[in-house]
């Protein structure tokens, strides 16, 4: 066998068993990221619903916890967005109702109101605890970037709250209170989960 012959042979056989091990190593890390996604969410108050949410964003987040929070937080803010649509329309129809009748619906009218602004506060909060968050990965002031990371989404969860308080304080249309009661509560436990998931950043 020439020595060129041999060279060949040697190099095809490097050349496929890397491609074997390459191809055996990258399920291997995106199942080590799920692991890492799974465990972080274990930790959190609302596990399955986290992991659900997270786990198909693991390649991109790797095993990195600042990419973890920062797209829980980003995810988040979808939600918000999408419980301010919620009762955006609500407020709509309800102002639809009421016109040309005085006081008619004027109650759950302000209620509504008084929800979007609450919402709309959440929205800007988790979008400010988005921007502490790239502090954090330039590694300036950790711990307190983190500190007002927690403190902007604590804020944002007792908005949340204060919505649905407003109607179980006044009496209003029973489906629209139940629209806005899931829609605001089904916000709540993900902004519950990216709050642990904040509290548990380690450094």
């Amino acid at each position: 066998m020439s020595q060129i012959m041999y060279s060949l042979i040697v190099f095809v056989f490097l050349a496929s068993t890397n491609t074997k091990i390459t191809a055996a190593t990258k399920p291997s890390y995106s199942k080590n990221h799920k692991v890492f996604v799974k465990t972080a969410c274990n930790s959190t108050t609302y596990p399955d619903k986290c992991y659900k949410s997270l786990s198909s964003y693991s390649s991109t987040i790797k095993s990195d916890p600042i990419k973890l929070c920062t797209t829980a937080l980003k995810l988040n803010v979808n939600s918000a967005k999408e419980a301010a649509s919620v009762i955006s329309k609500l407020l709509k129809k309800s102002q639809k109702s009421s016109a040309g009748r005085k006081n008619k619906m004027l109650p759950e009218k302000l209620i509504l109101r008084d929800c979007l602004e609450e919402m709309k506060d959440t929205i800007v909060e988790l979008k400010q605890a988005i921007t502490e968050m790239k502090t954090l990965r330039d590694g300036d002031y950790v711990s307190e970037h983190i500190t007002n990371v927690r403190t902007w989404v604590s804020a944002a969860l007792t908005d949340e709250g204060t919505c649905t308080d407003g109607f179980e304080e006044i009496k209003v249309n029973k489906e629209t209170k139940k629209k806005v009661t899931k829609v605001v509560e089904e916000l709540a436990t993900t902004t519950s989960n990216t709050l642990a998931l904040i509290t548990n950043l380690s450094y």
